[in-house]
């Protein structure tokens, strides 16, 4: 029976008896690791003529051996796995890519916020670039402090509002997966990482790309960067910081998961500015610093007018 651990051996397999030495005796194996209990323990199939049983139970209590004494199997021993190296675009890609920003609806619309002067300043600074991908369509490059290129976020804008084109799909894709580039070993950084030139001057880390650039446009007192995402935070980014003064921005809805990764890093703080700030009306739009920064732009437009 499935239930019971030691069985009676199946398959026909029989073997000479300790009794009557005929070839009719069936030995009790354990389920569990598929081995016989020992050469004696079985049951000779010649009853009325042998009727030698031995159980397993009078086995174990003739030797003393404990019957839930079960043999670890051997550990398979796994090949040390080696880690694996980012990938990197050619930097020939990125070059080729800072040109024709009058197609580009982001660089376009920074104009409108900033002017062009200021403009072109944070679009030199963090390196945006122009892709053919979508019509005006940028490109945001991820850049680490050794001045390789880890990765190319294509996104696309309006470029009267300012906001991501949704519809009909989310516009985002990576330039290594346009390019076909295989095999691609995808480890992002910080984006603006390549900025961190100056070891005195404060930090400041936010989520998405345009919210970097555009606090960077209202107030450098800070190096501003981005995760790139949400869920792109971690304590190894943080750690990678270590040496400067550290502030997190997280959008409404995040404050509580940067709070706490952030609560894990010495030296790292953590801003509730917004949190402090927000209305209902904000918590359900999930504002993020640009969003805030950008209204008391159009507030102030509008007092002087």
């Amino acid at each position: 029976m499935a239930e019971y651990r030691y069985q009676l051996e199946k398959g026909g397999v029989k073997h000479a008896c300790p009794a009557c030495r005929q070839m009719r005796f069936v030995r009790y194996v354990d389920s569990f690791t598929g081995g016989q209990v020992a050469d004696e323990v079985g049951r000779c199939d010649r009853e009325s003529s042998c009727g030698y049983h031995l159980r397993p139970s009078e086995y174990f209590h003739l030797t003393g051996k404990n019957p839930f004494d079960i043999p670890k199997p051997a550990m398979k021993l796994q090949p040390k796995q080696e880690p694996v190296e980012p990938s990197f675009i050619d930097t020939k890609v990125v070059q080729a890519s800072f040109t024709r920003y009058n197609q580009n609806n982001f660089c376009q619309w920074l104009c409108c916020v900033f002017g062009e002067q200021k403009a072109f300043e944070l679009t030199a600074a963090y390196k945006i670039g122009t892709s053919k991908h979508w019509n005006g369509s940028c490109v945001f490059w991820q850049i680490d402090r050794d001045s390789r290129i880890r990765a190319g976020k294509i996104m696309l804008y309006n470029s009267h509002t300012g906001h991501r084109v949704k519809e009909p799909f989310n516009h985002i894709q990576w330039v290594h997966k346009v390019m076909q580039i295989e095999p691609y070993h995808l480890q992002q950084c910080l984006f603006g990482e390549h900025l961190l030139t100056d070891q005195q001057k404060a930090v400041a880390i936010v989520e998405s790309e345009k919210t970097a650039i555009v606090a960077s446009g209202f107030i450098s007192e800070y190096v501003w960067l981005a995760t790139a995402g949400k869920n792109n935070l971690n304590k190894d980014k943080l750690k990678a910081l270590q040496g400067h003064r550290v502030t997190l921005f997280p959008d409404l809805m995040a404050y509580d998961k940067w709070k706490e990764i952030a609560g894990r890093v010495s030296g790292v703080t953590v801003s509730d500015i917004l949190e402090r700030r927000a209305t209902e009306a904000d918590r359900a739009a999930g504002l993020d610093l640009a969003d805030y920064l950008l209204r008391e732009q159009a507030d102030s437009v509008t007092t002087k007018h």
